[in-house]
């Protein structure tokens, strides 16, 4: 009784087995099908000012006066500092005061001319007469050509004097050192009672407002780019902005195999409930979309075996695996340039355990 209960129970066990052994796996399925990818793609860059200018000292000097700190907001034509002011004041009267003597001397030199003209007139009247002199002629002549002469000296003086007065109000404005545009001092580099010479650093500026977005994107993103496009970017604390291509950088990074891209960024139309940051990080959004038709599968279709990119695809209830070329990861699709076509059903869920030729049922 005992042997032929076992032999039931094996003969029952291995109908069981045979039965689930041929009963299909129930998989989860997408279409391989053709679209148009709009994607973007991060890359790093960094929000820089397009104008950071060093205020170097105009004129050489002792400083009088600092009127601003480091961090201070300054509106253009704002006077940030005074060099030896009453001392190019001085230079400036001097030179007003030689420019009034040459005018002077000038003036004289034309009323010399003028007087031995008139002379010279009258004897030349009476050469036909008894009371022509020509020697004296002759001598009033010569000094005619002679004072005519002086007269260019003078004339010449006077312009000298005239440039000299204009360099002086040229330095008395110049000593009084103003901002360039509106912007915040970020350095200072002087003290009062410093010597400053010609050149020497006194402030860097910054623009707060005329902003741009900086990046090393890799060359071959670039392609489908131009000046004037709108790129998203954001910052690293998630604030979403705006910008346009300025400029495209034309040469490679040969180490890297990137090439620059300038964004404009006008921070005036910025409403932000934060002030953003010279030289803080941004993402910047790249667009990979080219408007061109390509055919995708789905991410989780794809398998990764010695190096190989494989897919289970059903075909008549049962499956077929196939090697695949990809192209470039497109949100939850990867673009596929061989190995399956439009329509076919890719296995994206139960695929793990699958063996080619395994019957299948789709849920």
């Amino acid at each position: 009784m005992i042997k032929y209960l076992t032999i039931y129970i094996c003969v029952f066990l291995f109908s069981i087995k045979s039965i689930f052994g041929q009963q299909a796996t129930l998989v989860e399925v997408d279409k391989v099908k053709l679209g148009q990818p709009n994607h973007e793609i991060p890359i790093i860059g960094s929000l820089r000012s397009k104008k950071i200018t060093n205020i170097m000292a105009p004129v050489q000097g002792k400083i009088d006066k600092v009127y601003v700190e480091e961090g201070d907001e300054v509106q253009k034509g704002q006077l940030l500092a005074q060099i030896d002011n009453k001392n190019y004041k001085y230079l400036l009267d001097i030179a007003i005061s030689n420019e009034i003597k040459a005018s002077s001397n000038y003036e004289i030199a034309k009323l010399e001319t003028f007087n031995n003209k008139l002379d010279l007139d009258r004897m030349l009247a009476l050469k036909n007469s008894s009371a022509f002199n020509q020697s004296k002629y002759d001598k009033l002549n010569t000094l005619n050509d002679i004072l005519k002469s002086k007269e260019k000296v003078a004339l010449s003086e006077l312009n000298v004097s005239q440039n000299l007065k204009n360099i002086a109000k040229l330095n008395l404005n110049k000593s009084n050192t103003k901002a360039l545009y509106s912007g915040v001092i970020e350095e200072k580099y002087i003290e009062i009672g410093e010597f400053v010479s010609l050149g020497n650093k006194m402030f860097q500026l910054i623009s707060k407002n005329q902003l741009e977005v900086v990046a090393e994107v890799p060359s071959f993103r670039t392609f489908n780019l131009s000046i004037g496009k709108k790129i998203k970017f954001s910052t690293t604390d998630g604030l979403e902005l705006n910008g346009i291509i300025r400029a495209i950088g034309k040469k490679e990074n040969l180490k890297t195999r990137t090439v620059k891209l300038f964004l404009d960024f006008d921070n005036k139309t910025n409403k932000l409930n934060r002030n953003v940051i010279i030289d803080e990080n941004v993402n910047i959004l790249i667009p990979i979309s080219s408007n061109q038709i390509y055919l995708t599968i789905h991410k989780d279709a794809i398998l990764k075996r010695e190096g190989l990119s494989l897919a289970y695809v059903v075909v008549e209830k049962k499956v077929e695996i196939r090697p695949l070329k990809l192209g470039e990861a497109v949100g939850n699709r990867f673009i596929v340039l061989n190995g399956v076509k439009e329509n076919d059903l890719a296995v994206i869920k139960g695929n793990e355990r699958l063996r080619p030729g395994q019957s299948v049922s789709i849920k």
